[in-house]
């Protein structure tokens, strides 16, 4: 299942964009994959349950990767 509609892109600072993410797939892709200046921003943790997993990251992406970045998470930036 793909969580396309969990995912967004947007303007972050100059020279970067950021995107976030809930698909764990897409997560585990990202990491696997040489994307050299993709950061780990945040991750969001679901503290409700005991083993406490993982349910979203935020990258920081820089600005010559938007057209990548907007095909890894199948979203258009917004503005």
């Amino acid at each position: 299942m793909s969580n396309a509609d969990n995912n967004e892109i947007w303007k972050l600072e100059k020279g970067y964009i950021a995107a976030y993410t809930e698909d764990k797939g897409l997560m585990q892709r990202i990491r696997r994959a040489s994307t050299r200046g993709w950061l780990i921003m945040a991750e969001y943790y679901d503290l409700k349950t005991e083993k406490k997993p993982r349910i979203a990251v935020q990258y920081k992406i820089p600005i010559e990767d938007r057209r990548q970045a907007e095909r890894v998470f199948k979203v258009e930036m917004r503005e």
